[in-house]
């Protein structure tokens, strides 16, 4: 067996503690990751990994060997990505993370436009609901809205995230358009769950941010769902600016209560600390960067 793969292989492990947890970042089965590491291990004739049923971790030895490891394959991965960057033409796997509330209105049209343009580049994107554990499920990246949690990840902002309050024309007709923004309390409200758990809508009243408790029709927690209830006319909701702005132009939706808006949250890209950034993440970063900007 190839004795880098079966570095790679064990030094996840140790970094995951679990095979299940190494194979699945590495796209293995748990059988053959398990047969990488005990190949290394006869080779060495050195026990590696102590194993219960809870979990995996290094031996003293397993540790040390572990520690070189590292060093060994970051120069290799220094190396490949060297040879790609000179072609201009970054290669590889490229595991993405996002929140499903942007993923299927936004983010997978960024994707789209990259796998245009680096065509040796495959990409696996999740779009959760929750926040991931990058390095415990094998993730190289993730696009997370709002404020970050304290990490030891590298956060570099993209973009600001804005909401707007619309509705149809219909909608507006039959029950007239809101002029502050304590009249939703009588409208019938499309509320986004992720940024509205509690269904409180903040507007910017009197110079100071408030918040008015709404009462939804439906509760969602998908851009592109919420857009598309809004433009049936079943009620008022906030919907992200770049997906509904040429509805807006066309009149088929209309924008609401513009002057007390307060709904920005910035847009990120996260990603594990590391002293060589490979060239598939690094083209990715770049990439969300412009394409974000010109939302």
């Amino acid at each position: 067996m190839d004795t880098l793969v079966c570095m790679r292989v064990f030094s996840q492990v140790v970094e995951r503690g679990s095979f299940t947890g190494a194979a699945r970042a590495l796209g293995l089965s748990n059988a053959l990751a398990s047969k990488y590491v005990a190949h290394l291990e006869d080779r060495l004739q050195v026990r590696l990994l102590n194993r219960t049923t809870r979990k995996v971790s290094p031996t003293q030895a397993g540790r040390a060997y572990y520690d070189r490891c590292l060093g060994i394959l970051e120069r290799v991965d220094e190396l490949e990505d060297a040879i790609q960057s000179q072609s201009h033409n970054p290669r590889g796997h490229l595991k993405i993370a996002g929140p499903r509330i942007m993923g299927e209105a936004v983010l997978a049209a960024c994707v789209t436009d990259f796998l245009g343009k680096y065509e040796l580049v495959t990409v696996d994107l999740a779009l959760e609901e929750r926040t991931v554990d990058l390095v415990a499920e094998g993730f190289d990246l993730a696009v997370r809205i709002g404020k970050l949690a304290d990490s030891s990840m590298i956060a570099r902002k993209i973009a600001d995230y804005r909401y707007v309050l619309c509705a149809s024309p219909d909608y507006l007709a039959a029950a007239g358009e809101p002029k502050q923004p304590t009249e939703l309390t009588e409208h019938t409200c499309i509320v986004n769950s992720v940024i509205s758990p509690s269904n409180k809508w903040e507007f910017i009243i009197d110079g100071k941010r408030k918040s008015v408790t709404v009462k939804p029709r439906a509760r969602i927690n998908a851009d592109a769902a919420i857009h598309n209830m809004v433009l049936s006319g079943r009620g008022v909701g906030l919907c992200l600016l770049p997906t509904v702005e040429a509805d807006i132009a066309a009149g088929r939706l209309i924008r609401l209560l513009e002057e007390f808006e307060a709904y920005d949250r910035s847009v990120y890209l996260v990603y594990p600390h590391s002293r060589h950034l490979a060239s598939k993440v690094r083209a990715f970063v770049d990439h969300a960067a412009a394409w974000f900007r010109q939302l």
